[in-house]
């Protein structure tokens, strides 16, 4: 559900709840991880096919683009995915419908059709860095170290101050340490630029060296203060980093600058669960999902605290995925 590492599935593995915990909590959740992985492994086939709706109503609107591109801004993200959609059936070959799709697929928590719709605008744009950059995170949010290198080794290669400085030559595999030693040498060149700022971050994420990634988060917010998903890349470091308090208030700084942020919503639940504060945690989930009812692990999530809280009541609700029920018993 966040960014970066399944900060819940770290924490959890590593005591991060204490001895307080429920026991059912942990059970709950290794089941559901052991689930996941299997699923992966089957999806795994199928990676990189984008997967279209069914009924899009925006099929045969005279400039889905446009629209999806006012949908997105008002934060209506699911909307946004139905025009985007349209706009890519229209026009297979417009690399920043597919770039924008994937964005909106992103920040509405579905990294697997985030990568498959910025694969597509790679491959109408091969050296476009936003796509690049994209690739780098969506694919560390899924833990893949290698493609993740791969695509930030390409973002410095490919970028017109710093391509200088990466051997042109691509390399058949990638070492972290080498990456981060060229994206270190970049920020000595230009230490005003908050995007070599933000691979930092996301590469010590990779190493898992969060003092060091919420440094170099906290140095790309100084330069681009009003950048919601920066704020969401440091409140999921500093949970990883169990530094659940300070996570919320990042992520609070997320939602003020854009409210309608899936993936911060449902971050938030799962700092508040990481507390113990589950009836907190599920009020979060709800509202997440009231949003995007597809966001399949936010439905795995809201479920281990509903069962946390002891709200058994509730799980039927949760099975049948009524979100009337949940929204009027857990208001936000």
């Amino acid at each position: 559900v966040n960014d970066w590492a399944d900060e819940f599935g770290n924490q959890v593995a590593e005591g991060a709840f204490g001895e307080t915990s429920a026991d059912s909590w942990a059970e709950a959740y290794d089941e559901y991880m052991n689930e996941q992985a299997a699923l992966k492994q089957q999806s795994d086939a199928s990676r990189g096919v984008y997967v279209f709706s069914d009924l899009n109503p925006y099929v045969g609107h005279p400039n889905p683009l446009k629209e999806g591109q006012e949908l997105f801004r008002k934060g209506l993200l699911s909307e946004a995915v139905l025009a985007l959609e349209a706009e890519v059936l229209k026009n297979p070959e417009n690399a920043e419908g597919w770039r924008l799709l994937g964005i909106a697929h992103a920040e509405n928590d579905d990294d697997q059709q985030a990568i498959a719709a910025m694969m597509r605008a790679q491959e109408a744009d091969p050296t476009n860095l936003e796509v690049l950059l994209s690739l780098g995170v969506s694919h560390t949010n899924e833990l893949e170290q290698q493609a993740a290198l791969k695509y930030l080794y390409s973002w410095l290669r490919h970028h017109p101050k710093y391509g200088s400085i990466a051997p042109q030559d691509q390399p058949v595999s990638f070492y972290h340490a080498d990456v981060s030693r060229l994206f270190t040498d970049a920020a000595q060149m230009s230490p005003d630029d908050a995007d070599v700022h933000i691979v930092l971050g996301v590469l010590y994420n990779l190493s898992r060296e969060y003092d060091k990634a919420i440094e170099s988060f906290k140095t790309a917010l100084k330069l681009k203060p009003r950048d919601y998903s920066l704020w969401n890349k440091l409140g999921a470091t500093q949970a990883n980093s169990v530094q659940s308090a300070d996570a919320i208030l990042a992520y609070q700084q997320a939602l003020d600058l854009k409210p309608n942020y899936v993936r911060a919503w449902a971050n938030m639940g799962i700092s508040y669960a990481n507390q113990g504060m589950y009836e907190d945690s599920i009020r979060y989930y709800v509202r997440a999902l009231a949003m995007n009812p597809k966001a399949d692990n936010a439905w795995q999530y809201l479920r281990i605290s509903l069962s946390c809280a002891s709200r058994n009541d509730m799980l039927e609700a949760c099975d049948a995925r009524n979100l009337d029920v949940l929204q009027k018993e857990f208001p936000l």
